[in-house]
């Protein structure tokens, strides 16, 4: 196997463990709903799954910028599950107030930008607005680097810094990537389908096991252990073998940065 199919298969490995921690969770619906951490956890877990998927077929259709953008989504869901080890049911009422704070600032922005409301629906949403701002006047909003930066998975932001910038974002890096350079034989130009290197979407599938391997690890200890859990050492010691093998760098190391 090439090293693109080598790191395909561990995704796929990961994949794997990811529902069989679902298959043999052992988890009711309590009172608390999703304010039970462990709730938080397999939804986090579900998204993640979501996104390894939509993240190998971008892959396979060689849509690295795509893909890119979304094996981003995975370090987010790895910052939100250490935060919840981390911090309990301290970090679920901060994810609450995220989201009334989020949703306050919406209905704001319906008055704002004068939209125009039927007046019962209006008065009523002007009565939540002020109920749910009173209630939530100390509301904060999160943010991935926020998140991160507190909990011991810190160091790797600047991977979802890095994937932000060359491709989630429109930035001068990302847009870089469609130019075709003059030479001394050829004009420059724009090229619409740029060719994806190999070392990309080696690139992209290793930050991609990385964080869907510290989402699977982490619900998994959220959840007390879980049989199917259990093969998750075995994949760490597959992923940093192959690793060595492919001669890729370890995103969490200091030459990653250099």
């Amino acid at each position: 196997m090439n090293n693109i199919q080598r790191w395909s298969a561990l995704a796929e490995k990961l994949g794997k463990a990811g529902y069989a921690i679902f298959d043999t969770a052992k988890l009711q619906i309590t009172e608390k709903g999703f304010a039970d951490e462990k709730i938080i956890a397999v939804t986090l877990l579900a998204r993640t799954m979501s996104n390894l998927k939509g993240t190998m077929i971008l892959i396979s259709e060689k849509r690295i910028v795509e893909a890119r953008t979304i094996a981003r989504c995975c370090f987010e869901n790895q910052y939100w599950s250490t935060a919840l080890i981390e911090e309990g049911e301290q970090f679920t009422r901060k994810m609450v107030d995220d989201e009334m704070k989020h949703r306050t600032a919406r209905g704001q922005l319906i008055f704002q930008n004068g939209l125009d409301l039927d007046p019962d629906v209006s008065a009523r949403l002007r009565g939540w607005l002020k109920t749910t701002n009173q209630r939530y006047a100390d509301a904060k909003t999160l943010n991935p680097k926020q998140v991160a930066s507190v909990h011991a998975i810190g160091k790797s932001y600047i991977f979802y810094s890095q994937i932000s910038s060359d491709a989630a974002h429109p930035s001068v890096a990302s847009l870089n990537r469609y130019i075709v350079p003059h030479t001394p034989n050829e004009i420059g130009g724009i090229d619409v389908e740029p060719i994806v290197s190999e070392n990309e979407i080696v690139d992209t599938l290793n930050l991609l096991c990385l964080a869907v391997m510290g989402v699977c690890v982490g619900v998994n200890q959220i959840l007390g252990g879980t049989p199917g859990g259990e093969v998750l050492d075995g994949l760490a010691t597959e992923y940093v073998d192959l690793m060595t093998a492919t001669k890729s760098v370890n995103p969490l190391s200091p030459e990653a940065s250099q």
